[in-house]
């Protein structure tokens, strides 16, 4: 008996639940990622601005060169990448300094090196300085460690930019 009465309570107290989520109306299915965002305004406008620098950097490598016609080699490299490139004998910033290519992220490097089909880093380089961009230096280099001759490509709106001051490479 005492079961029995345990069970009609708990079928009352369930029905009691289902009538007042059948009340509330129906169930709202919202994004995680929508709610993060509206919680954290600066950290998605930190995201935007660097996904859109990666945009700059390509459109505008699309648009002098040609779609197809010139391939990223390098972008973000954490510090540790820095010192084994400087291990391997590569020309990269002296040993203490910050290069533009460990400031940022993966998503927004600060530099990036590329190369463009059958163009010397020389002529490639002088060809994307007068057409002009988003780009505050921009440098052909000879090969150094495991890297061929490239094209050095710094971002003007390079996320610590400012605070990388004597950065250089």
């Amino acid at each position: 008996m005492k079961f029995a009465a345990g069970s009609i309570c708990a079928a009352g107290m369930m029905a009691l639940c289902l009538a007042t989520a059948a009340a509330a109306g129906p169930i709202q299915v919202v994004s995680a990622h929508d709610e993060f965002n509206a919680a954290h305004p600066g950290r998605a406008a930190k995201a935007s601005a660097a996904n859109e620098s990666g945009n700059d950097f390509r459109s505008t490598m699309d648009r002098v060169f040609g779609p197809g016609r010139w391939r990223q080699t390098s972008g973000y490299r954490s510090r540790a990448q820095e010192d084994a490139l400087r291990r391997q004998g590569a020309g990269t910033v002296a040993a203490g300094r910050i290069s533009q290519h460990s400031i940022g992220g993966s998503g927004a490097p600060g530099a990036y090196d590329a190369v463009v089909d059958r163009m010397s880093p020389g002529s490639a380089a002088a060809r994307l300085r007068q057409a002009g961009g988003a780009f505050s230096r921009v440098v052909a280099e000879g090969a150094h460690g495991a890297q061929g001759p490239h094209l050095h490509i710094e971002l003007a709106s390079a996320p610590g930019r400012a605070a990388a001051g004597a950065a250089e490479n």
